[in-house]
C-alpha cells in the first residue's frame, strides 16, 4: 500500500511516496512544491498577507500531488528546525518515568514562549550514573494549524508530525549509515536552515540548527539568477562559508565528548556550493568529508536524472517514511493537544486488516483439517460398513431384511451398533433351533472387537486427541485371540494414554508396546505395531449384556 511522506520545509514542500516496511522500504516518487511563489504584494496587511501565502502554498502543493498522482493517506509530516524553539538541560535522575513527569515542567523556565502556546517534546540525549542530559524542542501550536489548515486543501492529514531532524535520525538508522562509524557529524544544509547532527557509537549525541542557510546562493557549476551580479552571489557564498566556519568551531567547544570525527556525510543542495566541503575540511582536518545520497542505499523507482536532482534533499523525507513504515526511534509527535490527529482509527486501520487476515486464515486452515480429518473417519467408517453389510445379508438371505436393520439410522457407530446387534439376535435363534440350551455360547467375531474398541476410542477422544489407525488385524479364531494395530498420534503423551486406557479396560490382556517415532512431517508421532490379547470370556458377558 502506497503511503505520502511530507517535508514541510520553509521555502518547498517535499513529498515521498513510498511502499513496503521499515525493512524493506521502496520509494516508488518524489516531487517538490515550491512556497517562493507565495508573494506577498504591497498594501497587505498581516491577515491578508497570510491568508495569501497559505491560498498559495495550498495550489502549489494541490498541482505537484495531482501531477506526482501520490496517494493522500496515510501520511506523515517533518516539521523545520529552523522554526523550532531547541533547548538543552540536565535533570539529576535517570528514570524514564520521573523524565517524562517533569520535562514539561522544566522546560518551562527554559523556553521565552507561553507554555500553553508550544507543543513540547523532548529526547534523552544521554545519561550518566545519575543524570539525563534533555534536549527539549517547542513549536507554536498556531503554526502546526496553519500547516495543517495548507496541507487539507490537497486532502492530506498527516498522522504524525516530528521535527525534520530527528527524521533525518531515521533515515540514517534506516539506511544503516549512522552505525557505520565510531563518531560522525551529518550535516544538511538547506536554503534557510543547517542542521547538524553528531552520532557516537550509532546512537544521536548531540543536534544543533543553525539559522543560516544557502538561499540565492549558485550551486557548483552554476550561474547567479534572479538578476543578482556573480561577484555578489560569490561574496555571499563566501560570506555563508565563513559564518558556518565560526559556528562549527564554537560548536565544537561545546561538545567535548563527541571526540574525533571519522566521517562528515553532506545532505542538502545547499552543502553543493563552491568551497563548502573545502571548509568543512579545514574544520575536521581527520575526517573523510563527502556529500551523502541516501537514495542509493534503498530501493527506488525514480529516474537516474531525478535520483541525482533530488537525492541531497531526500533525507527527512525519507525519514518520514521510515517512521511511517513502523521504526520510532524518538517517540516525538508534535499532533498533540490542540494538534492532535483526530483519525485515530486510520492510525491502527492496516494492522487491524492484516490480523484480522491472518486470523482468519488460521479459521480457515483449522476448518479445513477438521473437514478432512471428518472425510477419513466417514471413509474408515465406510469400508467397515460395506464388509459388515455383505456379511449381514449373507447370514439373513434377505437383503431388504437385512438394509431395514441399518438403513433408518445415522451413518457411522450407531449403524455398527445396529448391526452387532443383529449378530447377536440370529445367534441366538440359531441356537433355540438347535434346541440344545436356551442359547449356544457366542462365536468370537472380530466386528464385536472393532465395536467395544472404536466405543472406547470415541468415549475417551478429548484424552488421547487426534488419533489415525493405519493397520489393524483382529484374529479372534487364534487359540489366543488377539489385536495387532498401528497408526498415529499427535505425540508420545497421547499414545501413552492410549496405551493406559486400553490396560484399564478388562477386555485386553498382554499389551505390548509398538516402536515410537516422529512422523516426517514433525507434527505427529508414528507408533509401530502394538498387539493386545482378547478376553473372549468378557466380550461375550459384554455381548449379552
Amino acid at each position: 500500500m502506497a503511503q505520502l511522506a511530507v517535508d514541510y520545509g520553509s521555502d518547498k514542500v517535499r513529498l515521498l511516496e513510498f511502499d513496503g516496511s521499515g525493512k524493506r522500504l521502496r520509494v516508488l516518487g518524489f516531487a517538490e512544491a515550491s512556497l517562493n511563489g507565495a508573494a506577498v504584494t504591497s498594501g497587505e496587511d498581516a491577515e491578508e498577507a497570510a491568508a495569501t501565502r497559505d491560498d498559495l502554498a495550498a495550489d502549489s502543493i494541490a498541482k505537484a500531488m495531482d501531477e506526482a498522482r501520490f496517494a493522500d493517506d496515510p501520511s506523515g509530516m517533518a516539521w523545520p528546525a529552523g522554526q523550532t524553539l531547541f533547548r538543552e538541560f540536565t535533570l539529576p535522575f535517570t528514570g524514564d518515568e520521573q523524565i517524562e513527569k517533569v520535562v514539561r515542567f522544566e522546560s518551562e523556565s527554559h523556553i521565552p514562549l507561553d507554555i500553553d502556546d508550544v507543543v513540547i517534546q523532548h529526547q534523552v540525549l544521554r545519561k550518566t550514573r545519575d543524570k539525563s542530559h534533555i534536549l527539549a524542542v517547542a513549536v507554536k501550536k498556531d503554526d502546526l494549524l496553519d500547516r495543517f489548515d495548507v496541507l487539507e486543501e490537497s486532502s492530506i492529514d498527516p498522522m504524525f508530525v516530528d521535527l525534520d531532524v530527528f527524521a533525518l535520525l531515521h533515515a540514517l538508522k534506516g539506511t544503516g549509515v549512522a552505525g557505520e562509524q565510531e563518531c560522525c557529524l551529518v550535516l544538511c544544509a538547506q536554503d534557510h536552515a543547517t542542521s547538524l547532527l553528531f552520532m557516537v557509537k550509532g546512537e544521536l549525541y548531540a543536534v544543533r540548527s543553525l539559522r543560516m542557510g544557502a538561499h540565492g546562493i549558485p550551486r557548483q557549476g552554476q550561474t547567479a539568477g534572479g538578476g543578482m551580479d556573480d561577484d555578489i552571489a560569490a561574496a555571499r557564498g563566501a560570506d555563508f562559508i565563513s559564518r558556518l566556519e565560526r559556528e562549527l568551531r564554537r560548536t565544537l567547544t561545546t561538545l567535548p565528548g563527541v571526540g574525533e570525527l571519522q566521517a562528515v556525510h553532506l545532505l542538502g543542495a545547499g552543502s553543493d556550493i563552491p568551497g563548502f566541503e573545502d571548509m568543512l575540511q579545514r574544520v575536521f582536518a581527520s575526517a573523510a568529508v563527502a556529500p551523502l545520497n541516501l537514495l542509493e542505499r534503498v530501493d527506488h523507482k525514480l529516474s537516474d536524472e531525478d535520483a541525482v536532482r533530488f537525492g541531497p534533499d531526500v533525507g527527512v523525507a525519507l525519514g518520514v517514511a521510515y517512521k511511517l513504515a513502523g521504526m520510532d526511534l524518538t517517540e516525538t509527535d508534535f499532533r498533540r493537544e490542540e494538534c492532535a490527529y483526530t483519525r485515530k482509527f486510520d492510525q491502527v486501520k492496516s494492522p487491524l486488516i492484516v490480523l484480522s487476515f491472518v486470523l482468519f486464515l488460521i479459521v480457515a486452515l483449522k476448518g479445513i483439517d477438521t473437514f478432512y480429518q471428518l472425510k477419513k473417519v466417514r471413509n474408515e467408517y465406510g469400508t467397515l460398513l460395506t464388509d459388515a453389510r455383505e456379511q449381514l445379508n449373507l447370514l439373513v438371505g434377505d437383503n431388504t431384511e437385512a438394509r431395514a436393520v441399518w438403513e433408518q439410522l445415522e451413518f457411522g457407530p450407531h449403524q455398527v451398533q445396529a448391526i452387532s446387534q443383529a449378530f447377536d439376535r440370529r445367534h441366538n435363534e440359531l441356537a433355540l433351533q438347535l434346541g440344545r440350551s436356551s442359547k449356544i455360547p457366542p462365536q468370537p467375531s472380530a466386528l464385536a472387537v472393532w465395536t467395544e474398541l472404536s466405543t472406547l476410542l470415541i468415549e475417551h477422544q478429548d484424552e488421547i486427541g487426534r488419533l489415525t489407525l493405519r493397520k489393524i488385524d483382529i484374529d479372534v479364531g487364534a487359540r489366543e485371540p488377539i489385536m495387532r494395530f498401528s497408526g498415529r498420534v499427535i505425540d508420545a503423551n497421547r499414545y501413552n494414554d492410549l496405551i493406559d486406557l486400553l490396560n484399564a479396560d478388562g477386555l485386553y490382556m498382554g499389551l505390548k508396546m509398538g516402536d515410537l517415532s516422529p512422523a516426517p512431517d514433525g507434527e505427529y508421532h508414528d507408533f509401530g505395531e502394538t498387539s493386545v490379547k482378547i478376553d473372549i470370556d468378557e466380550l461375550n458377558r459384554r455381548r449379552e449384556g
